[in-house]
Parts: C-alpha cells; structure tokens; sequence
C-alpha cells in the first residue's frame, strides 16, 4: 500500500483492510490499482454505507475500473437491452438508465452524507456535474450540461471524406445516484480510453442517436494519475463553496 497526499491506494487483495485517513473535511480517499468486478464493488460499497451510517467509517471516495459490463438503472427499459450481446448486464439499484463500464474508465463512487447539501439530491446531482466540468476543464476540454440529460457532454467535430462536418454533442461522463438513509452512494464514470464501440450497443440516456466519447477520443493524452489529481483538488475547491 501506497500512501500520499492523503490518498489511500490498494490492491483488490488489501480490499476488506480497515484503512482510515483523515483526509480534507474527514473524507476517505481510495484508489485501486487492480479492475474491480462490478458486484464486489457493489458489495464493498454498501458495507462503507452501513459503516458510515453507524458512525464507524468517514464519508468515503473511492476511484476505480471495472471489467466490462453493462449496468441497467431503475430507469432503464427492456427494449434498450435487447441489442447487448458482448458484456454481461447487470440490473443494479442506483438511478438513470443503461451504460457501459470497462477498462480505461475511471469509476468514481461518492459515498456522501446529503447533509452537506441540505438533503437537495438536484443540488448534489448540479455538484457531480460541476466537478467533472472543472475537472476536464484542466486539460482544456470545454464541457457542458444538458437540459435534456443529467451528465455532462462535450462537442466533437466530425468529419467527412476530409472535410468538417458538424460539431456533434457526445457524452463524455455519466452520473447515477442512489440515497439510503440519507448518504448517497454510486457516482460518476467518466471515460478516460475505454473501448468507445460498446456504447454503440445502447442509447445512452434513452437518448436516440446520442453518442458516447472519452478524454482520448478527443486527441489528447491522460493518465489516471493526471486525471484523480485533478479531480480532487477541484473536489476539495467545490466543496468548500456548496
């Protein structure tokens, strides 16, 4: 186990460790270096829920990958899974609709108390949101919301025989929340290089015709490494303005 600027990084072995750092505003911060199964994760995260329900374990952050699979919201219709063939789905309890998790996506699970938020679930979705538009806007990615959709999304120009097309809206990251006893749980996926034609397979947000991108996609190089800094100093900067 590695240490440093309070973040906590493991191995899937290490996983059931009790590992407790105080880091900004008593948070827990958790990297794992190894692909987690979804329902292991899924598992891992409730049990922190219950800890910190029960005033054992701090609010908690947890970074991650997951092999490929496809996760189906309590929003998610049956027709929008017809077309999966090439991962598992796993019909799981968190908000929103049909996605894709895999390799070179960077999972971020949220294990937060509302009370930060005044229990306002928009108000915590709005600061999901915020945080990976100031966070990509580190690498100068120029991202958005849309009315249409919770997520964020950017424009990605296409081309035809050579020539510019269209500057079309692509989903770069996606968010999925559930509450239990008043601590949020699940998070945001954002897609950093993962496997892009999975997404073909599915509509994301139940959106006809939207399409799925990544910080790689757009030409540019990230590591994870790059990405969690990032993500964190503008965690600790939003956090402190809610």
């Amino acid at each position: 186990m590695i240490r440093y600027n309070a973040y906590i990084i493991i191995n899937y072995k290490n996983l059931n460790k009790k590992i407790l750092i105080l880091g900004q505003d008593f948070m827990e911060w958790i990297i794992s270096k190894d692909i987690i199964d979804y329902e292991t994760a899924l598992k891992k995260m409730e049990k922190i829920v219950d800890e910190i329900i029960q005033e054992k374990k701090n609010e908690t952050i947890w970074l991650l990958e997951h092999n490929e699979i496809y996760t189906a919201g309590t929003s998610t219709k049956d027709i929008h899974m017809k077309s999966v063939k090439d991962a598992p789905i796993f019909k799981t309890n968190r908000g929103g609709q049909l996605t894709f998790h895999g390799p070179g996506q960077r999972i971020i699970y949220l294990m937060i108390n509302l009370k930060r938020f005044s229990y306002d679930i928009r108000k915590y979705v709005y600061f999901l949101e915020q945080l990976i538009i100031n966070t990509l806007k580190e690498f100068n990615i120029p991202t958005h919301r849309w009315d249409k959709a919770i997520g964020v999304w950017t424009y990605k120009t296409s081309y035809s025989n050579g020539s510019k097309q269209k500057n079309r809206r692509c989903k770069i990251a996606s968010i999925g929340i559930r509450v239990r006893k008043k601590i949020a749980l699940h998070g945001i996926s954002v897609n950093i290089y993962p496997n892009l034609n999975y997404f073909d397979n599915i509509i994301p947000c139940g959106l006809e015709n939207s399409k799925a991108t990544s910080i790689n996609d757009l030409g540019l190089d990230v590591t994870f490494s790059d990405f969690d800094k990032a993500l964190r100093y503008n965690f600790e900067k939003l956090l402190k303005n809610i």
